[in-house]
């Protein structure tokens, strides 16, 4: 997106603001901010102009203020002085020269940047305990969620706006920011922010500046990717659209020949179930929608199910709707979806989960009375469903002339349907759309594609610090993740220029189905990588999930214990309020006889959770093959041995995948971190 267009579009609809003055998003009405320190007000005004920035409170006192000029460019930054917390709702105005913008209801609390993929972006309505949450989140807590969008080259401005915690919205906030937020908002007493920036599936490479990663190991990947972007450039208009034209072609190509294979190899349509009574003789069973598949009793078959799922149900309507055209809007589908009224398929979108489905009925298939409509559900990976809120899944008429006014209301889709389990598609995605800028440094895995996007329009805003949850799109690379995580670190802490800011790690939970092998899983060496990056990396922190898992889905709906040991993470180190955050932490191996000493930190009272024996450790000597070993308690030390060892060199725990033996805890009953002495 062009600077120019994009603050046209942000200034018409800024709340009070002439089109001289234009505030990014997240300058916006229910905005928290950061206390305790100068807070930036950013935007762009009339070149040379003087800015004024003042936050009033409810009573009309000044709470901070501030002053500057506009660039010759237009561009002005004014810092507000550090200010206390506050949950009494304020007004930030801001003026240059003879143009004014007013952002209402700011509270000044803690502000935390939520970053990753899929696990940090996984929303409260999807997650265990996420409905009580939904109920309880104080409206002290608020949330900015930034769009995907992947950029070449750093945009200025994104889309998105805060939105206040209630029990309508905060379903959609990221799960583990907002368990996070109330631990530390019920403990500190003030308000919390979160900016929600994070794509699931997204590679750490996307992350990191472009700069940054031009200065490093990855210089040699960075200089291609710029000499390509640089060619892509060079090219006309006319051959960039013949490009774009033939991809379309292709594309709508491989979406028929997709169909088509499905048609043919799908259960429910080889087996005609569009036709087939809707009945549990049949094998249909009762379920609600809108709803993320398998994270309801009545759909927990779907639970880490890839693959198709069939929903029917009737609607009955009024004669006066006959034969006329209609739009069904279902909201975004995750992954893809066919959709069939009265045997007819009205539409179908191919794997684009977060577009919004609004399709047209066309005349003639809608009929007086009952009318049966058939969702098929394609989901290739993850969490499948409907995400809409579901007082806005509706069928409506295109044109309602001449139908009574008593007739002309939507017919509502939300509520029971009948639904059947079609086949396994697991990773049999469809064809991607080609993108109208397919920009050699704007792709899914381009170093700073997603920085540029949609962090580096946000960098300038007041935090506190990060948490981040990203690593499954890195675990067969973790040689890369040794590098490329510090690098993100710290190119995002010399990006914000405020210092060293805490910067909280979730090591990746557990996930694949568990092995006897005592050193297996590619996963193990990711942990391993984070595990590095927190101890040498200043003001980082270690959050251990290996025991909130899910063997056989990536996204373990269990996000309160991820949040709540990142607040106990913050709480301890950041605020100063002293309580155990961490499990047992590898510090050290010697070799005792026979056996080998490991020393930990966060090591009071070491134990096998559950009681009984230790497990999850294995050793090796000489000849490199590890052995599961016996290990035991020793104060604060464990000791590993194995009869077949007598010179023992290595010793490896929780090394797997899944690393169901292992159950270290300390006395708050915080599991250990994998480690590896060799």
């Amino acid at each position: 997106m062009k600077m120019a267009g994009a603050m046209t579009i942000i200034a018409s609809c800024a709340t009070g603001a002439s089109a001289e003055l234009v505030l990014p998003s997240v300058i916006g009405d229910h905005m928290v901010l950061q206390r305790g320190r100068a807070v930036p007000v950013w935007g762009w005004a009339r070149p040379n102009s003087e800015v004024s920035v003042v936050l009033v409170g409810a009573q009309g006192e000044v709470r901070g203020a501030g002053h500057g000029a506009a660039a010759p460019d237009g561009r002005f930054v004014v810092r507000l002085p550090a200010m206390e917390a506050s949950s009494s709702p304020s007004t930030l105005r801001v003026s240059a020269g003879v143009d004014r913008a007013e952002r209402v209801d700011v509270l000044v609390g803690e502000v935390w940047l939520c970053g990753g993929q899929s696990n940090m972006e996984w929303p409260v309505s999807a997650s265990l305990e996420g409905e009580s949450l939904a109920g309880t989140l104080p409206a002290t807590v608020r949330c900015f969620t930034v769009p995907h969008e992947l950029a070449a080259h750093a945009v200025p401005l994104v889309g998105g706006a805060w939105e206040v915690a209630s029990p309508s919205s905060t379903g959609s906030f990221t799960a583990v920011g907002s368990f996070f937020a109330r631990s530390i908002g019920t403990e500190l007493g003030v308000p919390v922010g979160l900016l929600s920036i994070n794509w699931g599936g997204s590679p750490a490479e996307a992350w990191v500046p472009e700069d940054a990663a031009a200065q490093g190991p990855f210089a040699s990947a960075v200089a291609t990717q710029r000499a390509r972007g640089a060619a892509f450039e060079a090219r006309s208009p006319a051959q960039k659209q013949r490009d774009y034209d033939l991809a379309i072609e292709q594309y709508h190509a491989a979406v028929e020949s997709y169909w088509k294979a499905l048609k043919a190899n799908e259960a429910g349509f080889v087996g005609g179930w569009l036709n087939e009574p809707c009945d549990a003789a049949h094998g249909w069973a009762s379920g609600s929608l809108p709803a993320v598949l398998g994270s309801t009793p009545a759909t927990q078959p779907l639970a880490g199910f890839d693959g198709a799922s069939w929903w029917r149900r009737s609607v009955s309507l009024p004669a006066s709707w006959a034969g006329k055209a209609a739009r069904v809007v279902l909201g975004p589908i995750d992954d893809s979806d066919a959709l069939f009224v009265n045997g007819v398929e009205v539409g179908r979108t191919t794997q684009l989960h977060q577009a919004p489905r609004v399709y047209r009925v066309p005349e003639g298939v809608l009929r007086a009375g009952e009318n049966e409509i058939a969702l098929v559900i394609i989901d290739t990976g993850g969490a499948g469903g409907l995400s809409i809120d579901s007082r806005k899944m509706i069928m409506r008429l295109d044109d309602d002339h001449g139908v009574n006014a008593a007739d002309r209301a939507p017919c509502a889709l939300a509520g029971e349907w009948q639904w059947k389990r079609g086949s396994d598609l697991g990773g049999r995605f469809g064809p991607l759309p080609p993108s109208g800028e397919a920009h050699p440094q704007a792709q899914w895995a381009s170093f700073g594609s997603m920085w540029n996007g949609m962090m580096a329009p946000m960098a300038p805003y007041g935090i506190r610090g990060a948490i981040w949850y990203q690593g499954e799109s890195n675990a067969d690379r973790p040689k890369e993740y040794e590098m490329l995580l510090p690098m993100l670190i710290r190119s995002w802490r010399d990006r914000w220029q405020s210092g060293e800011f805490p910067f909280g790690i979730v090591q990746l939970a557990a996930f694949q189905s568990a092995s006897d092998d005592p050193v297996e899983g590619v996963w193990s060496r990711l942990r391993q990588a984070q595990f590095d990056t927190a101890q040498r990396v200043a003001h980082c922190g270690l959050v251990v999930t290996t025991d909130v898992g899910d063997a056989s889905d990536i996204h373990p709906r269990n996000k309160r214990a991820v949040g709540e040991r990142l607040a106990a993470w913050a709480l301890a180190t950041v605020y100063e309020r002293p309580r155990e955050w961490s499990g047992p932490l590898f510090q050290g191996a010697t070799v005792e006889g026979a056996s080998m000493v490991i020393a930990f930190t966060h090591a009071k009272g070491l134990a096998a959770r559950g009681g009984g024996t230790l497990g999850g450790f294995a050793i090796a000597g000489d000849d490199g093959a590890f052995h599961w070993a016996d290990a035991r308690i020793d104060g604060e030390r464990v000791i590993v041995s194995h009869p077949s060892v007598k010179a023992p060199r290595a010793v490896r725990y929780a090394w797997s995948c899944n690393p169901v033996r292992a159950n270290l805890v300390n006395a708050a009953g915080l599991p250990a971190s994998p480690f590896a002495t060799d």
